[in-house]
């Protein structure tokens, strides 16, 4: 093989690796926008205690063997109970902060598809935990429909948290 043969080839290969590279990243999205409504629930039940463990932690101070003290002490270094209570207060801090963007992100991309007539076939799913068989009840539709619009809405939501990356 000639030199402009062997790019060619590594052109052809890029190419390829591109495609299909593409073809998993709008299936990726989609499988992780379908994570993120599955942990909502029980993201916003973490939220709720964490914020009650904030508000104890503020109010009596650590727990003295508690984990998230000891893996602020390292070996050789003293740490003042004062910079133990602040690395522990700015962890918490940091944690709720991180969890509730996610929340809000969540909430603001399904405001986006809330007056979409299929909406509750996301919200039964992923937020209620219902069967398709039950959603279709509700809305009332054939299950196929509501596994049909769902996907459909999920991909919308996809569009929406990922960008065109959604839709390679």
């Amino acid at each position: 093989m000639n030199k402009a043969e062997d790019i060619r080839a590594i052109i052809v290969e890029a190419v390829q690796a591109g495609r299909v590279s593409a073809g998993h990243t709008a299936k990726d999205a989609f499988k992780a926008t379908e994570r993120r409504l599955y942990a909502l629930p029980t993201l916003l039940q973490k939220q709720a205690e964490d914020k009650d463990k904030l508000e104890e932690f503020l109010k009596y101070g650590p727990k003295e063997r508690s984990k998230s003290i000891t893996r602020f002490i390292k070996t050789g270094v003293r740490l003042t109970p004062e910079e133990i209570w602040e690395a522990v207060l700015t962890d918490m801090q940091a944690t709720i902060a991180a969890d509730e963007h996610e929340i809000n992100t969540m909430e603001r991309a399904l405001e986006v598809i809330q007056d979409d007539a299929y909406y509750q076939t996301v919200v039964g799913r992923y937020i209620d935990n219902l069967p398709d068989e039950d959603v279709a009840k509700l809305i009332p539709c054939d299950t196929s429909t509501v596994w049909r619009n769902r996907k459909r809405l999920v991909q919308r939501l996809a569009v929406w948290l990922y960008g065109a990356d959604a839709l390679r």
